[in-house]
């Protein structure tokens, strides 16, 4: 089936349910499958058919859903992109999807076919008149072209057709179990594929979605407590601002469940949130665009395996491999690959056998070669160490950086860290900290923590974590935050103790 049939439940079983709310108000799910039917008349009057691309950069919002649905029922791609990044990176995006309807501001859309700024286009939709078509659609045919970040050149199109999107939805159900009476908040960006997935796992089930924006932050809280929230998808910021405003407020809520994936918070933030959250439940996961979901940490494990982020999700198989391709045993770190229903098609417009992520195996299928490093345990539990870009070479090992970062967020008062990358290789290695806890203590700390090779030479107390657009930590951002601080051309300090750190235990992950 297409993705868009998962709307067809909750239309008929809870068609007076609310679906979204946002800053608008509330919309049953009568009303958005009405809006999302305007929008199909809508786009279909745009010229859109089946297989053409729709690039919408539109904020967290009714519009953004309806058009999301509208462009999967009429067979189309759709294109999310965030509407804080540049005309010049919406234009790449435009250009390199080639789409024939781009819903942007007009100097990024200039490519498209046709291009229409996104109020207007809203403002019309609801002027149309509702369409009931619905495309006969493939399962194999292209749903989505989410792109990626771009960290390491132009952002690439990362190629979702519909069969893989609902294998991860139905595997990421299966671990989470959704409900029908939850309420999901969605303060993540609905171009990110975390925030995305929200709106197809509330359609599922029949949930409710609220939708959040950043600039929304003071007041999150009271919109947790006013709607109801059950689960919240975190990043690490989010979880760092619910603690600062709970750990203030102390206001009764219903949370029941945080899930996170990509960068985590602190162990400390963490503990701090489940326990001003009475009877909530912490979900650590791994993932990435290219795959979807990758693992899940059953909440029930996470207090006695609160490093891993789980097994593989159902249907999908993780391996290591050493760089000569060899596959790891237990406990040995390497890359992480990983196979199944979940793994996407590869990047728009890029041969396979030209691409260095997706590997064609002798099955005809697909390997996802994630390019981050991680190791298994006996159950086959995951323990991400860091991503290629985050290790270096430090004194004749290879360490990653994200080990630093962690070691310092275990430390109380420290509720965020972030390790900067040393260029040259051989410069001081800087830890930038948020927090409470002077530098030195930190570093003073960290002594008892972490082996010579791993020990940062200088830590910087910095006053604000940057973010990148999907909420995470910005390491490159943090760099420059502290080299126009001129922190990084003060002396390295040396007065705090140098130790030796105490021997691995057998469950953290070795140097390679």
């Amino acid at each position: 089936m297409p993705v868009s049939d998962l709307l067809e439940y909750p239309l008929g079983e809870r068609a007076e349910h609310p679906a979204v709310i946002d800053a608008r108000g509330t919309l049953d799910y009568r009303a958005l499958g009405t809006a999302v039917e305007r929008a199909v008349g809508w786009l279909r009057a745009q010229g859109v058919a089946p297989g053409d691309r729709v690039v919408y950069a539109g904020g967290n919002d009714r519009a953004f859903l309806a058009l999301f649905w509208a462009t999967l029922r009429a067979g189309a791609v759709f294109v999310p992109v965030h509407p804080e990044l540049t005309d010049h990176q919406i234009d790449h995006i435009v250009a390199d999807s080639d789409a024939v309807l781009a819903l942007c501001r007009p100097a990024a859309g200039r490519r498209a076919a046709r291009t229409v700024e996104v109020d207007p286009a809203w403002e019309q939709v609801q002027a149309t008149a509702p369409d009931p078509y619905r495309a006969e659609v493939d399962e194999d045919a292209v749903a989505l072209l989410i792109y990626t970040s771009g960290t390491t050149g132009r952002p690439k199109g990362v190629v979702c057709p519909h069969r893989q999107i609902l294998a991860a939805v139905d595997a990421v159900h299966a671990c989470l179990g959704y409900q029908e009476q939850d309420v999901v908040l969605c303060r993540l960006p609905l171009s990110f594929d975390y925030g995305l997935y929200q709106a197809l796992m509330s359609a599922l089930v029949g949930a409710t979605l609220v939708l959040a924006r950043r600039s929304e932050d003071r007041g999150l809280l009271r919109l947790i407590e006013r709607t109801g929230v059950t689960v919240v998808p975190l990043v690490p910021s989010l979880a760092q601002i619910l603690t600062l405003l709970q750990g203030k407020l102390h206001r009764p809520t219903r949370v029941r469940l945080f899930t996170n994936t990509g960068a985590r918070p602190g162990r400390a933030v963490t503990a701090e949130l489940l326990e001003l959250f009475p009877g909530s439940e912490f979900a650590s996961m791994y993932g990435m665009t290219e795959c979807k979901r990758i693992s899940i940490l059953d909440p029930d494990e996470y207090a006695a395996h609160p490093d891993s982020v789980g097994p593989a999700i159902p249907g999908d198989r993780i391996r290591i491999l050493a760089a000569d391709g060899t596959e790891l045993g237990p406990r040995e770190t390497g890359e992480i690959t990983v196979t199944g229903p979940t793994v996407m098609a590869g990047y728009w417009g890029i041969p396979i056998e030209e691409q260095s992520r997706f590997v064609r195996r002798p099955d005809g299928t697909l390997e996802l070669r994630t390019g981050d490093k991680g190791w298994l345990d006996e159950d086959g539990r995951l323990y991400f160490v860091g991503r290629d870009d985050d290790i270096v070479k430090r004194r004749g090992m290879r360490i990653a950086l994200t080990e630093v970062e962690d070691a310092a967020e275990r430390i109380p008062g420290v509720s965020a860290a972030v390790a900067l990358r040393p260029e040259p290789e051989g410069a001081p290695l800087l830890l930038a900290v948020h927090g409470t806890l002077p530098p030195e203590r930190v570093r003073a700390l960290l002594a008892d923590r972490l082996d010579h090779s791993r020990m940062p030479d200088r830590v910087v107390p910095i006053t604000t974590v940057p973010l990148t657009a999907n909420g995470k930590p910005d390491r490159a951002a943090a760099k420059r935050l502290v080299e126009a601080a001129g922190a990084a051309d003060e002396p390295t300090a040396s007065t705090a103790p140098q130790t030796t750190a105490s021997p691995r235990s057998s469950h953290e992950p070795v140097a390679v």
